[in-house]
C-alpha cells in the first residue's frame, strides 16, 4: 500500500512539474569547405549571434563541405529535408530563379552593398516575382561586379577574349565572352581551378572574393577590371518549415533576417573583395589592368541592349526588370555614397 501511495506522490510532482524545453534545431548546410572566407566572415558569425538569442527556441547548427549540400543540389537537399537551412548561389539554379538572374546584368556599377540594397527592396516589393515564394530567405548575400581574369595571356581588352574558353556563371556573362569572339564554358566556381590547370579553360569571369578560398590566383595571371554583373545567394528555410517554428523561434530568426542584414552582408563582402584583391596584387606576379573608358562605353552601347533583349526573351516582362533593378542599384549606391 505504501509503495503505491509513493508511485502516486511521485506521479503527481512529476505532473506538476514543467517538462523541459528543447531548442528546435536546424541544421544549416553551407555547401562551403569548412575553412572558406565566406564560412569565417558570415555564415558562422551569423549563426551564433542566432544562437546566442536563440535560448531554448531555437538553435542553428553550421555544416561544411559538400557531403550535405552541394552548389548544384542546396535547394533539393533544403526540399528533402537533409537540412532545413542552406545557403547557395541563385546563379547555380538559372532554370529556378530566372528573375533573380537579374542581379548578374552587366555595365550597372554599384558596390555589393549597394546590390544588396537593391535586390532586397526589389525582393520585398514583389517584383523579383513569384519565384521564391516556396522559400523563406533570412539573408540575401550579394558579390561585386565579376571581372576578366586570363591564365598566361594579356588582358587589357575585351579584345583578348577572342579565341578564348571562358568559364561563365550566367547567361548574360557568356554573351558578353560570345560578342568578343571566346567561347563560354559552364563550369561551376569549385571546378574552376581544375578547369584553368589544365588548360580547358583559359579564364574566368569572377569577383575577386573567389580567389583565396578556391586558389584562383594560382591559376591566372592577369586581370582586367569592369562592371560585367554581380551576382545574389541566399541563406534560406522553406516558407512551410519556417511556418510551423514556434513564435518565439520566428522571432528570433526575424530579427537576423531581413534587409538591414542584407546590407551588413553587402559591406562585409565589399571589404572582402579589397581584401582578396589585395591578396592577390600580393603574390607579386599578376598583372592588373582596367577597361579604357572609351572602350567600356563602346561595348556599353553596343551590348547592353543586346543582353536586356536576351533576358527578356528569357523571362517575362524583363526589360521592364532590367530597368528597375538599374534605377535601384543607382539609387541605393547614390544613398551610401551620400552617408559617407
Amino acid at each position: 500500500m505504501g509503495k503505491r501511495l509513493l508511485a502516486g506522490a511521485l506521479a503527481a510532482a512529476t505532473a506538476l512539474t514543467p517538462l523541459a524545453s528543447f531548442a528546435e534545431t536546424l541544421v544549416f548546410g553551407t555547401g562551403n569547405v569548412p575553412m572558406h572566407p565566406i564560412n569565417k566572415l558570415i555564415m558562422e558569425p551569423w549563426a551564433a549571434a542566432v544562437n546566442a538569442d536563440g535560448g531554448d527556441a531555437v538553435q542553428v547548427d553550421p555544416r561544411h563541405g559538400p557531403a550535405l549540400v552541394s552548389p548544384n543540389n542546396y535547394v533539393d537537399r533544403v526540399m528533402d529535408d537533409v537540412v532545413q537551412m542552406a545557403w547557395g548561389m541563385l546563379a547555380f539554379d538559372p532554370g529556378r530563379f530566372p528573375r533573380s538572374l537579374v542581379a548578374t546584368t552587366p555595365f550597372i556599377d554599384g558596390s555589393a552593398e549597394a546590390i544588396a540594397i537593391g535586390f532586397c527592396e526589389l525582393y520585398e516589393a514583389g517584383t523579383i516575382g513569384d519565384e521564391l515564394a516556396d522559400y523563406h530567405p533570412l539573408f540575401f548575400v550579394p558579390f561585386p561586379q565579376t571581372k576578366v581574369h586570363l591564365n598566361g595571356s594579356p588582358a587589357t581588352s575585351f579584345k583578348d577574349l577572342a579565341g578564348k574558353k571562358i568559364a561563365t556563371g550566367s547567361p548574360v556573362a557568356a554573351a558578353i565572352v560570345s560578342a568578343n569572339g571566346g567561347t563560354p564554358l559552364s563550369i561551376i566556381l569549385p571546378e574552376q581551378y581544375q578547369a584553368l590547370q589544365r588548360g580547358n579553360a583559359d579564364g574566368t569571369f569572377m569577383s575577386y572574393t573567389a580567389f583565396p578560398g578556391f586558389k584562383l590566383n594560382e591559376v591566372t595571371t592577369d586581370h582586367l577590371d569592369a562592371p560585367l554583373g554581380g551576382a545574389i545567394g541566399m541563406v534560406f528555410m522553406l516558407q512551410s518549415k519556417y511556418d510551423a517554428l514556434s513564435d518565439e523561434a520566428k522571432a528570433v530568426l526575424d530579427s537576423h533576417s531581413g534587409c538591414d542584414v542584407t546590407r551588413e552582408m553587402g559591406k562585409i563582402v565589399d571589404q572582402w573583395e579589397a581584401d582578396s584583391k589585395g591578396f592577390v596584387q600580393a603574390q607579386g606576379d599578376h598583372t592588373f589592368n582596367t577597361l579604357p573608358d572609351a572602350e567600356f562605353e563602346a561595348i556599353k552601347t553596343n551590348l547592353f541592349p543586346v543582353i536586356v533583349k536576351g533576358f527578356a526573351e528569357r523571362v517575362p516582362g524583363g526589360e521592364e526588370l532590367v530597368n528597375e533593378w538599374k534605377a535601384a542599384v543607382t539609387e541605393a549606391q547614390e544613398q551610401i555614397d551620400s552617408e559617407s
